[in-house]
């Protein structure tokens, strides 16, 4: 089968878009998407350290790779991978490396199925992980948040990125775990739905900053006018 934009051969058919893509095309595609993220998130600033948490998922190696790729020719941004293993928080292992800010290899799959998990637990949506935005004092990015995990993989095979470790072994959140297998199971019928998912907890993300953001204003201006 052939490439939608070229005529080289595709190794990949993406379900959610009907198109088929060559490995220039899906490496592309994928480097779009999630320059794409960081922009609109305001994920890079001058003067970052930015901390890649590694706990021994392959699709880790994959976001510092694609991250030393992106910042390579800057000498004002700083990307290192961080060990996240153990009971301490990522955020604390970060902050002591001296990281201003935590990327996490977080991809669709993950992210739609924490924000159903957390509208069925009736939690605040306030980002893509169904939760926080942040690890103790540091802002959190996570690049791949639109992008499947099949392409991930396909990504790291390209680049002959090591994929022999395994993830580490984490706690169980057993909702989480069946919202994620069901979620999966319906995205064989409908591929769209996760992409869905995650674009509807982003609008109620940016909605709950817009009312907290009104309410700080009403705050500041009550507190000088006393």
């Amino acid at each position: 089968m052939q490439c939608s934009k070229c005529r080289q051969e595709a190794i990949h058919y993406q379900p959610y878009s009907g198109q088929y893509l060559c490995r220039e095309h899906l490496v592309a595609d994928i480097e779009t998407k999630a320059k794409r993220t960081i922009r609109q998130r305001k994920g890079l600033c001058r003067s970052d350290h930015i901390a890649v948490i590694l706990t021994g998922d392959p699709a880790e190696r994959a976001l510092l790779f694609f991250l030393h790729k992106l910042t390579g020719k800057r000498r004002d941004i700083r990307v290192s991978g961080i060990s996240g293993g153990g009971h301490e928080s990522p955020g604390s292992v970060a902050l002591r490396a001296g990281a201003t800010r935590i990327a996490l290899a977080i991809t669709l799959e993950d992210s739609s199925a924490a924000i159903l998990t957390g509208i069925l637990r009736g939690e605040p949506i306030t980002g893509i992980h169904g939760g926080g935005e942040n690890a103790g004092t540091l802002p959190v990015i996570a690049p791949f948040c639109h992008i499947p995990s099949c392409e991930i993989a396909l990504y790291s095979q390209i680049f002959g990125l090591d994929e022999s470790k395994m993830p580490a072994a984490q706690e169980n959140d057993t909702l989480y775990d069946d919202v994620k297998n069901l979620l999966g199971a319906y995205a064989q019928r409908h591929p769209a739905a996760p992409h869905a998912i995650l674009n509807l907890g982003e609008m109620l993300a940016a909605a709950a900053r817009e009312t907290d953001a009104g309410q700080n204003k009403h705050r500041t201006v009550d507190e000088e006018t006393r």
